[in-house]
């Protein structure tokens, strides 16, 4: 049997699905109290030219995010910055999961 592989927009939902789990993960709090609704991906980002950038209020910073197709793949990277936690952190999401590409640059 050939695995079915999943749809576009199937593929879009598990990639924002980890993207919203780094957001928790670094500014949990934040989005919490403020009861922040999280970006939506869709398709439309692929055609962009540059990232979009979702900033939190009391993170002094935010998250750029930009979907593209790398080796025939969609990926989500990711950057957020925070001028109290420390600096920044990149990540690759795919729908399978996510990557930390690096970490502690402003």
């Amino acid at each position: 049997m050939i695995p079915m592989q999943d749809s576009p927009e199937d593929t879009l939902l598990k990639i924002e699905h980890y993207f919203h789990q780094v957001m928790r993960e670094r500014a949990g709090d934040l989005i919490e109290r403020q009861q922040l609704e999280l970006p939506q991906l869709t398709a439309t980002l692929l055609a962009k030219k540059s990232p979009d950038y979702f900033p939190i209020s009391g993170m002094y910073g935010g998250f750029s995010y930009e979907l593209k197709i790398l080796e025939n793949e969609m990926v989500l990277i990711t950057a957020s910055c925070s001028r109290v936690w420390g600096g920044g952190q990149r990540h690759k999401i795919t729908a399978q999961g996510i990557e930390l590409l690096g970490e502690g640059f402003d």
